[in-house]
């Protein structure tokens, strides 16, 4: 009974909420590039960022997510970049390969830029189920082969950014692309939701050593209430930092990291809140990214952070 009820979550949870969207990570500061397309090329470096999230320890089928992003100038004006996913959720799995190119502007002599960007996405999705875990009997909507498509959709931001803050709004799945199977009798088509995502943050200098940064990043669907991820990270150095984040999902995150020469190591710990938390042990994140020089002679202002 157990095995069907978990089964009937996750396959609601596919199909019913328009499937799958862009994994909110605690640590989004340390890889804006999956959330607006704009950002790609805006370094003075070309980071190479590598992302885990483990969600829920302790429950059969709890989200699992990876992430490796990458991107860089290609002149003083235009950078590319684009990043590689993966989604598992039970016998939910979506895999998101996407493309970016941004070109940036210029506004004013103290180092103020606007970046465009536009991205264009290859998303696989599939069911993975286990003989053993289907009901008995044949039923369209509980099978090995519920669904197993290809489709693309694209995304587009734009990126205010200086020496100390950057402010970013991007919408992903412009286009609500469809698998274009419906599962059982017209259960659902499987719509790739809209997405809007806002972010921003600004460094405040509190001394030569320390320094402080709050963010947030919101984001919002058609159909459903806006999320938020509100941080705030102490930097020492600019060689430690820790940070806490509340969450919109009734969770509190913990982080800290530490740069290494151009290696930068950092780990979150989401504490989540109300009955959810009598059958978990929390969500563990680890980020590990590489800042690599950039062959382009770069001059004009970034936002600091990493």
């Amino acid at each position: 009974m157990k095995r069907i009820l978990l089964l009937i979550i996750f396959v609601v949870s596919a199909f019913v909420i328009n499937a799958q969207q862009t994994v909110m990570f605690a640590q989004y500061y340390n890889n804006t590039i999956v959330y607006n397309p704009a950002i790609s090329g805006t370094k003075s470096y070309n980071p190479l960022v590598l992302q885990s999230r483990q969600q829920w320890m302790g429950f059969t089928g709890a989200p699992l997510s990876a992430n490796i992003s990458y991107h860089g100038a290609l002149n003083n004006r235009s950078g590319m970049g684009g990043y590689f996913e993966h989604d598992r959720t039970g016998f939910s799995n979506q895999t998101n390969l996407q493309l970016n190119y941004a070109y940036r502007v210029p506004l004013n002599a103290d180092g103020v830029n606007v970046s465009f960007g536009v991205g264009a996405k290859i998303m696989y999705y599939y069911m993975d189920f286990a003989p053993e875990d289907l009901p008995p009997g044949a039923d369209p909507a509980f099978n090995a082969k519920a669904l197993d498509n290809t489709i693309g959709d694209a995304s587009s931001g734009i990126y205010f950014y200086g020496n100390n803050f950057h402010l970013g709004y991007s919408v992903v799945n412009m286009l609500q692309s469809s698998f274009n199977k419906e599962v059982g009798d017209g259960f659902s088509k499987n719509i790739e939701e809209r997405v809007y995502y806002g972010m921003a943050a600004y460094m405040f200098r509190i001394d030569r050593d320390w320094h402080l940064e709050p963010s947030v990043l919101i984001r919002t669907l058609e159909n459903a209430k806006s999320e938020y991820n509100l941080s705030a990270r102490l930097f020492y150095m600019d060689q430690f930092w820790t940070g806490l984040s509340a969450r919109s999902n009734s969770s509190l995150s913990v982080a800290m990291g530490t740069r290494v020469n151009n290696m930068i190591l950092s780990y979150s710990f989401d504490h989540y809140f109300g009955e959810i938390s009598n059958y978990q042990n929390g969500t563990h994140e680890l980020t590990i990214s590489f800042h690599f020089p950039s062959m382009v002679n770069r001059s004009y202002t970034e936002f600091w952070g990493y």
